[in-house]
């Protein structure tokens, strides 16, 4: 069983694509929990229109941060194993399926990934390594070998390292992986490309700016 974690902080344009991917999925064992974090689109009554028992809403009015969002619905998850998913992003339908056959080898399984645009089309991809020593070797040495909502990891792991550091939102994802592999988790990434990740002007990572030297 997976808790899946989405943060939804004015997500409308993207919002039902980034659902549907998910409750499609060929895997149907796991829950869905949303965190509103200060929306004041209509991402709310998009979400109402779903009937899916396996849906969970929290509201959080207007404490926003992504990182604070994680935190909380993490803390409201059921299961052992998390994935992360954002509400811009697509994933393949076998994405879980594929993930949930390695959980006896490895802590962290992310896959490759493909870019895409605002209009939904392929633009490129990362250079994404598959052995754990590769990806700690590149992380560590500044280049983020785990795509934030290919992954799925453990929930005890993820307590063990306190969560998302709040303080760091936009970017927690790679000092969360950091801070995993600080504590010798293994990773893999399957080498697929089964998510789709957009980027466009709007997204956190593109309109903030970090020190990486330092959460290095």
């Amino acid at each position: 069983m997976i808790s899946i974690l989405l943060p939804i902080y004015n997500g409308e344009r993207y919002l039902r694509e980034s659902i549907d991917s998910v409750l499609n999925q060929s895997f149907k064992n796991f829950e869905l929990l949303v965190g509103f974090n200060g929306t004041i689109d209509n991402s709310k009554e998009i979400l109402h229109t779903y009937n899916d028992p396996r849906i969970k809403i929290f509201d959080y009015g207007s404490d926003k941060g992504k990182a604070k969002t994680l935190n909380k619905l993490l803390k409201q998850s059921k299961y052992d194993w998390i994935a992360l998913q954002d509400d811009d992003d697509i994933w393949i339908q076998t994405k879980l399926e594929k993930q949930i056959l390695l959980i006896n080898e490895y802590d962290v399984i992310g896959t490759f990934i493909h870019y895409i645009n605002e209009n939904g089309s392929i633009i490129g991809k990362p250079n994404l390594s598959t052995s754990s020593f590769d990806i700690q070797k590149k992380s560590i040495a500044g280049e983020n070998q785990v795509a934030n909502t290919s992954a799925i990891f453990k929930k005890l792991d993820t307590f063990y390292i306190n969560g998302w550091k709040e303080e760091l939102d936009g970017i927690e994802d790679y000092d969360f992986w950091l801070r995993l592999m600080f504590i010798d988790k293994k990773f893999i990434n399957i080498p697929e490309e089964l998510v789709h990740h957009r980027l466009h002007s709007k997204s956190n990572f593109n309109t903030k700016i970090f020190n990486l030297n330092k959460i290095l």
